[in-house]
């Protein structure tokens, strides 16, 4: 059980300084061979991984994998941030997202048959098929970065860039820095509170769906009922992810990603008490809706309240920040899960939650919240090309 949880640990820590550091430059806009080199490198250590001949050797090289996992999602947050349109920007985030769960649930229909015949290391090999299915793809149609052209001097294919995919033209890098970063005035309570709250979300979430069938077969239940759980918890996240970030479109952030935490830890609470097989799954999926559904909009909220010059940054700072609770998260439950009742695990993820509520509450509206964000216009709109509309950072025109 403890060489587990090291492992996990291991599997945490470099997500954390890979979050602080690759992505301090992603202000200035990675190109896409940097973002395409970061799931490359994260695939392959992670195959590697069906190599290792024990937890120390595993835990290295899914430390390797981190530094590449924690630099992809600030990264790809930001850029699909970039491409959205205002109105649907959280929505746009949120299905892009989801391929996390999505990769939950297609690995636990995989490891039902797979573990039990072949074992763990055949997960680690083919956990490498999506990339080589996908990257040729994301190779060939996934546009560069507006921010990356407009950064180095390429002015004209940023315009037209912006223009084609209905996007307003970041300000001035250089002018931006200049006037300070995350702490500048108007910023600097809501980069703090963002960060513990992603920390707790991220302590709940990650800790709910790492260790939920080790927690229900401490419970009593069969490994096979364990991995329907985390089937049913990563449905749970995609389908409900989706309905909130349409929520969040229409009401704002805040009223709804601490909604959204606050029924978390009731569902997680439910989870507490040994439920019959229908409202059990239920409770589940609820859960996952808040985990997973709740981090995306704090990453959606992050994204809207600064400019786009300082998207990645924050993005970086608050999942950077927030990845210690992956780290402390395994241990904690770790430790819950093979010395005491496992559904204890269940109220300290409900607390976290919570506690994310809680400080999600309190975070402030910034400057860029206040302004209005212009978009250009391609060819054939009502507005002649180049001309800007106006449209508030909540959706509304």
């Amino acid at each position: 059980m403890w060489a587990q949880v090291r492992a996990q640990v291991r599997r945490r820590v470099h997500p954390v300084a890979a979050s602080w550091g690759l992505v301090r430059e992603g202000d200035r806009g990675p190109s896409l061979e940097l973002r395409l080199s970061e799931c490359v490198w994260f695939s392959v250590f992670t195959a590697l991984c069906a190599l290792a001949t024990g937890p120390l050797s595993l835990g290295v090289l899914r430390l390797i994998a981190g530094i590449g996992l924690g630099a992809i999602v600030p990264a790809a947050s930001a850029l699909t941030m970039e491409y959205a349109t205002p109105r649907h920007r959280t929505l746009a985030y949120t299905l892009m997202l989801s391929g996390v769960p999505m990769g939950g649930v297609i690995s636990a229909l995989v490891g039902i048959p797979v573990l039990p015949r072949f074992g763990w290391q055949a997960m680690f090999v083919i956990a490498l098929a999506p990339a080589l299915a996908a990257l040729p793809f994301v190779w060939r149609k996934l546009p560069e970065s507006v921010v990356f052209l407009a950064a180095r001097g390429r002015s004209g294919e940023a315009k037209a860039l912006a223009r084609r995919l209905g996007v307003a033209m970041p300000e001035a890098v250089g002018q931006s820095r200049r006037e300070g970063g995350l702490f500048r005035r108007g910023y600097v309570r809501a980069s703090i509170l963002f960060a513990a709250a992603t920390f707790c979300g991220l302590l709940a979430w990650f800790g709910l769906a790492t260790w939920l069938p080790g927690i229900m077969r401490a419970s009593g239940y069969d490994l096979g009922s364990s991995l329907v759980f985390l089937l049913v918890l990563n449905l749970g996240a995609i389908a409900g992810s989706v309905f909130i970030a349409m929520a969040t479109d229409r009401w704002g952030s805040k009223l709804v990603v601490v909604l959204t935490y606050v029924g978390m830890a009731v569902a997680l609470m439910a989870l507490f008490i040994r439920l019959p097989q229908g409202p059990l799954l239920v409770a589940i999926a609820f859960a996952g809706v808040g985990g997973h559904g709740g981090q995306i909009l704090i990453n959606a909220y992050v994204g809207k309240s600064y400019p786009a010059s300082h998207r990645a940054s924050a993005l970086g700072w608050t999942l950077g920040l927030g990845r210690i609770g992956t780290v402390v998260g395994p241990t904690l439950i770790g430790w819950i899960v093979s010395g005491q009742d496992g559904r204890l695990a269940f109220t300290v993820f409900a607390v976290t939650a919570v506690a994310a509520a809680v400080l999600l509450l309190f975070i402030p509206r910034t400057p860029v919240l206040e302004e209005p964000e212009l978009v250009l216009q391609e060819p054939g709109n009502r507005n002649p090309v180049g001309t800007p509309t106006a449209t508030t950072k909540n959706g509304s025109s």
